[in-house]
């Protein structure tokens, strides 16, 4: 398997037989927001399991990590069975649906290509606003819970991540795409500089206001047959 732009030190880390169908680098480096140069790599990618293993009486792991540890420019990796991932999607998963709409790839196979192609199958929008919106909602609760921070380094990255999730949110629910690197990543680190709670957790309000308010064009459903028409594929049960 070939891996496109990824250091060797860290192919070497990958499990040998993995069949990864998609591949891809998240995180700061991937939005934009990687504050020094030596930020660390977080790869997130998609698996297929052989069906012998999926039919076998002990069952193979449906998430795989990998982490080199939390020095600076280290690599962490998260790879999902596909059937898993496609799950997760379902759910509204921010950083799985992420996967699907990053620019580049270092692995991206038939089967990683027709996971992009479908993307679309995958959304509907009571899943994006609870997700999105609650994952927004946990970032600003953990602020509120933890007004005195022990690391000004951690509150920021909670102040980044809850605002980026409203737009990226907000923008899947009106046009079905989550564009990546963010277009405006400056605007999340003035967000990050403000130092009154209370000042964050009004501006918090009214983003959720207005994220909860916005039209969508996504159904209000997945589609479970055709999901699952697309699994069967993917595993070569269906032509």
């Amino acid at each position: 398997m070939k891996f496109h732009r990824m250091k060797k030190e860290f192919i070497d880390l990958i499990p040998p037989g993995l069949d990864i169908c998609l591949l891809g680098l998240q995180g700061s480096r991937m939005l934009g927001l990687a504050q020094t140069n030596d930020a660390d790599y977080d790869y997130r990618g998609v698996f297929v399991a052989p069906l012998k293993d999926l039919l076998a009486l002990q069952k193979p792991k449906q998430t795989i990590e990998i982490n080199m540890g939390a020095g600076d420019g280290q690599a962490e990796f998260v790879f999902h069975e596909v059937e898993k991932f496609i799950q997760l999607c379902m759910k509204g998963n921010p950083s799985v649906l992420h996967l699907l709409f990053i620019p580049k790839y270092n692995v991206k196979t038939a089967i990683g290509d027709r996971l992009v192609q479908n993307r679309n199958l995958f959304l509907s929008e009571p899943a994006i606003r609870k997700a999105f919106g609650g994952y927004a909602l946990a970032q600003i609760l953990y602020l509120k819970r933890n007004h005195k921070f022990p690391a000004r380094q951690k509150k920021e990255k909670h102040i980044r991540h809850c605002f980026r999730l409203f737009d990226e949110g907000q923008e899947l629910l009106q046009t079905g795409n989550i564009t990546v690197p963010l277009p405006n990543p400056d605007k999340y680190l003035q967000l990050q500089t403000i130092t009154d709670d209370e000042k964050l957790v009004e501006i918090f309000e009214q983003r959720d206001k207005e994220f909860q308010a916005c039209k969508s064009i996504l159904p209000e459903k997945v589609n479970p047959y055709l999901v699952n028409k697309l699994l069967l594929k993917i595993r070569g049960l269906d032509n």
